[in-house]
């Protein structure tokens, strides 16, 4: 009997053991699609035993969880999508035991992220000595800028998700130009576009302005009278706007045109020109002579304390320029401060020293050339020639112009007219420019007028008033403010 135990046994193991279920698994929906925002989903998981993901951690979707058993509802979620063109993925589900394997697949889409259906547009201004701009990216999509191929004078150089940068060479040309950039995304289509002008200029009319003109003179109390040289005149000239100007390359003149004599020009250039005759310009290579908002440069006859000869004139010594002149009379020499820099002398009408007309007949009005401007080509292409007819009391006179030259009205950024009631004629510019006139005194030759000075008017709010019109942009006939 002992003999049968053994097979026995072995049967009793054999009829014990069970057999195992083939696994089976089963997933609802098994496709999901996303916006191109993302967001979250879920799918269910039926399975009759063991399941788990074989995450391959693509990075642009996740699972709340990677393994379980029996049934389950899983969550995915997706990240925003940037792109023009769909993505997808294919996920599989496993379950698995010693009968075998059972696998699920579920799809997962992502929308391409559409262009808008109206393109945004900006307009971008640049000045004529070109930089670069820094401008933001369109807002949650991968792009691309595109600049026409017959720009060259624009470059892309720098660019991530958040914004790109643009370089512009210096406009030399004289002229405004223009380039329309789009940014597109990956299908080419247009994201935005960005519609560049490149102008001419540096300084745009009014940013710069002349705040104070002293050109009266102060008494010596000994004589009652300025000094002959009149070298405490000044001028301040002051930025009005928001931003950091370069005042390298400005033009300071006076007009040609005296206001209290009776002039008929043959040909009327002031629609178009100033007449000017003479002409001092801020020296500097472009950026060297910053000037930061509302900020302003103090210009002197003769950066001087001329208050060691005389109590009731000022201390210029300070000056951030001041105009010197080279006289060809040794008995008539002008003085120079070496501490001051000198204004570059492009012309002027006086053989020996230029002071302002002290009775305020002539305007004054400064003025931003083309980059590609110097003395040379200026003093060769803008000669002011021509006849004029002189009205006078004994009869009319054709006179010859001489000593002058003519700025384009283009080119002023700001202008002032001067003259007195009692003899006034005619504007030294033209209407478009100023349409008024300051002053100091009202009769030709007032004493009065010395130690007074035109001063702009400021709005209240931190800017100088500027209308075109002096009449009402100054307060005339008044203190210096040097002498404050």
């Amino acid at each position: 009997m002992k003999k049968l135990l053994f097979p026995i046994l072995l049967l009793s193991l054999f009829a014990c053991e069970k057999e195992v279920e083939a696994p089976v698994i089963g997933i609802d929906p098994e496709e999901i699609t996303f916006t191109a925002e993302g967001g979250t989903h879920s799918f269910n998981i039926s399975a009759n035993g063991p399941w788990h993901i074989p995450y391959d951690n693509n990075g642009w979707y996740t699972f709340d969880a990677l393994a379980g058993e029996g049934n389950a509802t899983v969550k995915i979620t997706v990240g925003e999508w940037t792109d023009a063109t769909d993505r997808t993925a294919s996920v599989k589900i496993i379950s698995e035991n010693s009968s075998g394997n059972a696998k699920a697949s579920l799809t997962i889409i992502q929308k391409r992220k559409d262009a808008p259906v109206t393109p945004g547009t900006e307009k971008l201004e640049i000045r004529a000595r070109g930089g670069d701009k820094i401008l933001d990216a369109p807002a949650g999509y991968t792009y691309r800028v595109s600049i026409p191929s017959d720009i060259t004078w624009i470059s892309v150089t720098g660019q991530n998700e958040d914004n790109f940068t643009l370089h512009f060479e210096e406009n030399s040309s004289g002229s405004d130009r223009s380039a329309a950039i789009t940014v597109v995304n990956s299908e080419n289509e247009t994201l935005s576009t960005i519609n560049a002008v490149q102008s001419w200029r540096n300084i745009f009319p009014g940013e710069f302005l002349i705040e104070e003109l002293f050109y009266t003179g102060n008494i010596i109390d000994e004589t009652g009278r300025p000094d002959i040289y009149q070298g405490d005149q000044y001028v301040i000239i002051t930025n009005n706007s928001d931003e950091t100007l370069y005042a390298d390359g400005l033009m300071f003149m006076e007009a040609k045109i005296n206001s209290a004599q009776n002039y008929e020009f043959i040909e009327d250039i002031k629609p178009e020109y100033c007449g000017v005759q003479a002409i001092y310009v801020i020296p500097g290579s472009g950026t060297d002579v910053p000037v930061e908002p509302h900020r302003s440069i103090l210009i002197a006859n003769n950066a001087q304390n001329h208050k060691t000869a005389n109590h009731n004139s000022f201390d210029l010594s300070g000056a951030d320029y001041e105009w010197y002149d080279e006289s060809t009379n040794s008995a008539v020499l002008d003085t120079d401060n070496p501490a001051v820099p000198n204004l570059d002398k492009w012309f002027c009408y006086s053989l020996t020293i230029w002071t302002m007309h002290n009775r305020g007949f002539v305007g004054y009005c400064i003025a931003m050339p083309p980059v590609d401007m110097d003395m040379e080509k200026f003093l060769e292409n803008y000669r002011w020639e021509g006849q004029y007819i002189m009205h006078t009391q004994a009869g009319d006179f054709t006179m010859d112009i001489t000593n002058a030259y003519k700025v384009p009205n283009s080119w002023v950024i700001d202008a002032v007219n001067l003259s007195v009631e009692e003899v006034f004629f005619t504007l030294s510019f033209d209407t478009s420019l100023d349409a008024g006139y300051a002053y100091c005194g009202t009769t030709d030759g007032d004493p009065n007028r010395y130690g007074k000075a035109v001063i702009r008017k400021s709005d209240g709010n931190g800017y100088l008033v500027d209308t075109n019109n002096s009449t009402s942009d100054f307060i005339s006939n008044t203190t210096p403010s040097m002498a404050r």
